[in-house]
């Protein structure tokens, strides 16, 4: 008799179990189906990044070697190109460099607005910083010094790359608009504070001997010069880009 009550709740024990299993079969299949999407999708996101930095990085790789050769018309073609591939890193550098070909052009306004896009197009700080630092450079000469300041303020925080070189451009900013004491100021801070670049060292010390002798136009005539207020920036070669691109985070 106990074998018979033992089998019936067997039975009912296995009965029970399949109404649980049945019951739950269509969320476990669903939450198991979810991943796999999720996974696919992830698979599919990840190729397609990778699609679109091999693409930026021959159309970047076409505009330098036009650039080399002296063939403006076509890097420009390539170069926009890139930016429209949508790599944020190449998207950044091509923007830059379109940049620099309207300054050739005398296109001071249409540079900026390229250097501005560059510095919202990647999340590194080497390459947005560079790019914004000389966006600001650029509207020492053609706008207020209130514009400057805004610009460059983020840019001097400790912890970002050019903080220095920025804190240089809007000493030469203040120069530019008649705040020689300001300027000095500045300048004084950085040609003895540990830690700024040598060459941002010279240059301040520089400017403020220029200020300390009375040669103010000597001091503004200088801060046109090529090497005054555009500091040499690391540039990234373009091999070696492609994995940094791909790891980039889209915008």
């Amino acid at each position: 008799m106990s074998d018979i009550f033992d089998e019936t709740e067997e039975n009912l024990r296995a009965d029970k179990w399949i109404g649980i299993v049945k019951k739950t079969w269509p969320w476990v299949t669903g939450a198991l189906l979810l991943a796999l999407i999720v996974a696919l999708g992830f698979w599919g996101f990840e190729s397609w990044r990778a699609g679109v930095a091999a693409k930026a990085s021959e159309t970047y790789g076409q505009a330098v070697e036009s650039l080399g050769k002296g063939d403006k018309a076509v890097a420009k073609t390539q170069l926009e190109a890139t930016v429209k591939a949508g790599n944020p890193t190449y998207k950044a550098l091509a923007l830059q460099q379109l940049a620099g070909l309207a300054i050739e052009d005398n296109k001071t306004t249409e540079a900026v607005t390229y250097l501005d896009q560059a510095a919202k197009a990647s999340n590194s700080a080497l390459i947005s910083d560079g790019a914004a630092l000389k966006a600001a450079l650029l509207t020492i000469d053609t706008g207020s010094l209130a514009d400057t300041q805004k610009r460059l303020e983020p840019l001097m925080k400790t912890d970002r790359p050019f903080a220095a070189m920025a804190r240089e451009a809007l000493a030469m900013a203040k120069l530019q608009s008649g705040d020689v004491k300001g300027a000095r100021t500045d300048l004084q801070v950085l040609s003895v504070t540990l830690g700024t670049p040598e060459g941002v060292k010279q240059r301040a010390a520089a400017f403020v001997a220029a200020i300390d002798s009375g040669a103010i136009d000597t001091a503004r005539a200088m801060i046109k010069l090529p090497e005054a207020p555009l500091p040499v920036m690391p540039q990234m070669p373009v091999q070696g880009l492609p994995q940094a691109a791909q790891q980039a985070p889209a915008q």
